[in-house]
C-alpha cells in the first residue's frame, strides 16, 4: 500500500521572471542544455497568457488527492488519538469522564478528528506556492515573461535557481 500523501510527480516549483521574451526563451534553452531540464517541466508564461493557472499548477486532479488523503488520514489519525485520551481518562481520570464513558468517548472523538482535519488543512493549503502564484501574476499584469520549473526535489531547484539567478529579474521558489 502506498503511503505516500502528496503523489504530485513534481511538487517542486520555481518560477522566474524576465524582462522581455528573448531573456525568457535563452533561459529555456539554458535550464534545457546546462541543466539537463525536460522541456515538458518548463512552462513560459507569457504577458496575456489565459492559461496561467494551468501551468502554475499542472497537477491539479493529484493536488485534489492530496487534500483529499491528507484530511482522510489526519482526521482518522485525531479520531483514534482522541478515543486513546478517551480511553485513558474513563480508565484512570476524573470522576466525571468514569461515570458519563459515552460522553467521553464521542466528545474526545470529536475533538480528536477535528483536530486531525485541521492540521490536514494546514498542510493542504501549500502556503510554499502563495508567494510564487503572487510574483507570476504580477509579473503577467506588469507585461513580463515568467518561466515555470517543475521539479522533483530540492537538489534540482536550487540547480534551476543557480541557472536562473543571474538574468532574472526575480526568482521565486516551493519547498
Amino acid at each position: 500500500m502506498d503511503m505516500q500523501i502528496n503523489q504530485e510527480s513534481k511538487p517542486s516549483k520555481l518560477a522566474a521572471v524576465f524582462d522581455d521574451e528573448q531573456k525568457a526563451l535563452e533561459a529555456k534553452q539554458t535550464l534545457v542544455n546546462d541543466g539537463h531540464f525536460k522541456h515538458q517541466d518548463i512552462e513560459m508564461i507569457q504577458p496575456k497568457d489565459n492559461h496561467t493557472s494551468e501551468k502554475i499548477e499542472p497537477e491539479s486532479k493529484a493536488i485534489a488527492r492530496f487534500i483529499t488523503r491528507s484530511h482522510f488520514i489526519f482526521g482518522g489519525i485525531g479520531l483514534l488519538v482522541g478515543l486513546a485520551i478517551a480511553s485513558a481518562l474513563v480508565a484512570s481520570g476524573p470522576m466525571m469522564t468514569q461515570s458519563s464513558p459515552l460522553y467521553t468517548y464521542i466528545a474526545l472523538a470529536i475533538v480528536g478528528t477535528f483536530v486531525g482535519m485541521l492540521l490536514a488543512g494546514l498542510v493542504s493549503l501549500r502556503p510554499d506556492h502563495d508567494p510564487l502564484i503572487n510574483d507570476t501574476v504580477s509579473a503577467k499584469r506588469h507585461n513580463l515573461w515568467t518561466l515555470i520549473v517543475q521539479t522533483d526535489g530540492r537538489k534540482n531547484l536550487k540547480k534551476a535557481h543557480q541557472l536562473m539567478h543571474p538574468t532574472a529579474v526575480s526568482v521565486t521558489e516551493t519547498f
